[in-house]
């Protein structure tokens, strides 16, 4: 009789304690199948943020490749002057001149998916890598472009200022539309200062400059690099974003 008790005892014992742990693993599970569904939330949460972001940096960088074309495009008609410098009209010339006041920065928006560790959450392993990838292919144009901007700033500004042109260059370029939609959004402004200067050079002798030549032919080569490092750019934006919308809900 003892023994009979005592093995019931036994078994409901047993059968208590595999109870407790069926439920502690349930507890377990629905507390896992929550956090999975809390980051699958979140994630869809970081794909939406970083498709906004990355067609926005898709339109500023076409924006940029723009504005160097247009630096590539006059710079070349200069040259073309150089080369042919009959009868070149002063205005026309100043007026090509005045575009390489100018230095495309492309900044895309900045993130910090690395940085909190959110891109783990990210199970597309395509599109984390290509994120993380994301700030060196960047730095490739920003180094190509500060190259230009310490060019324009140290020999292109000093040359105009030694030609003549500098104040009808500036002049030129804020009343320019095209200057305007890349830098205010087509802001009207106001000149602030009288446009001629009576000191400015003919075309004849601005085209006898012999740096002229090379501060125009810099403008072609580096400009230039920038927009083949843009298109590579511009490639892996279209790639991410391809892979976003894959991912999206």
């Amino acid at each position: 009789m003892e023994k009979n008790k005592t093995g019931k005892y036994l078994k409901y014992a047993v059968g208590e304690i595999v109870l407790v742990m069926i439920g502690i693993l349930l507890a377990l599970q629905v507390n896992n199948w929550n956090e999975i569904r809390k980051d699958n939330i979140k994630e869809q949460q970081i794909l939406r943020q970083l498709k906004d972001e990355y067609i926005a940096n898709l339109l500023q960088l076409e924006q940029k490749i723009n504005h160097r074309k247009r630096i590539i495009e006059t710079a070349t008609k200069v040259l073309q002057y150089i080369d042919e410098p009959n009868d070149v009209d002063t205005d026309s010339l100043n007026s090509q001149l005045n575009v390489m006041i100018g230095s495309p920065a492309f900044k895309p928006i900045e993130n910090n998916l690395i940085n909190s560790g959110n891109i783990l959450l990210i199970k597309n392993e395509k599109l984390n890598q290509l994120l993380t990838t994301w700030p060196t292919e960047v730095l490739d144009i920003q180094v190509i472009e500060r190259i230009w901007f310490t060019k324009m700033w140290e020999s292109v500004i000093p040359l105009y200022s030694d030609l003549g042109i500098l104040r009808d260059g500036f002049y030129k370029w804020w009343n320019d539309e095209q200057n305007l939609k890349w830098i205010l959004e087509g802001t009207n402004v106001n000149p602030f200062y009288k446009p001629k200067s009576s000191k400015a050079l003919k075309s004849s002798e601005i085209l006898n400059k012999k740096e002229l030549e090379g501060v125009i032919s810099v403008a072609v080569s580096v400009n230039y690099a920038a927009n083949v490092q843009s298109q590579v750019v511009r490639n892996r934006i279209l790639e991410i974003l391809e892979l976003l919308n894959n991912e999206l809900d």
